[in-house]
């Protein structure tokens, strides 16, 4: 049986999100739009909680927000590529970045669209990966074996969880 280890409390959590929203703020302070690509469900819940924060930070800033199943059947929701400006800067957004296969298909997809900028998000950032992802805004840096998994839970929005397995 597999032991949980708590990464982060549900307030830690909230705090790393205002901060990566911040962080945001200011790699886009002069732009009055963005792109918000969320990976899957923890993606889109991470995006959204994100655009609250940078809407208190930067309220004249317009966030599209777009959701991408890439575990089901690759399918968009919400603002799709093609819907936006090419010149407006696009976020890849998920929950933890593990080997970074499912972020680097998401981001070819977003490439061969040709969008100007495209950066990425995570709250949480595994140092084992497979592929050669930056993670641009990341919530937490996790050094793991490649036998521990790192899981962003949000079941109950009054108590998100970050934890090791």
């Amino acid at each position: 049986m597999s032991t949980r280890t708590a990464l982060k409390t549900h307030n830690e959590i909230r705090l790393v999100f205002q901060r990566m929203a911040c962080e945001i703020a200011e790699a886009f302070s002069d732009e009055t739009d963005l792109y918000f690509v969320a990976i899957n469900a923890r993606g889109m819940a991470i995006a959204l909680e994100l655009n609250h924060e940078l809407d208190r930070i930067q309220p004249n800033c317009n966030v599209s927000l777009g959701n991408i199943h890439v575990a089901d059947d690759y399918r968009w929701e919400g603002v799709v590529p093609n819907m936006v400006a090419l010149t407006t800067p696009v976020i890849l957004i998920d929950d933890v970045i593990h080997s970074g296969g499912t972020a680097m298909q998401v981001l070819v997809d977003l490439y061969e669209h040709g969008f100007d900028t495209i950066r990425t998000a995570f709250l949480a950032e595994r140092e084992h990966r497979n592929y050669p992802i930056r993670a641009d805004f990341v919530g937490v840096s996790i050094a793991t074996t490649l036998q521990e998994h790192v899981f962003f839970s949000n079941e109950n929005p009054s108590d998100l969880q970050l934890y090791l397995i």
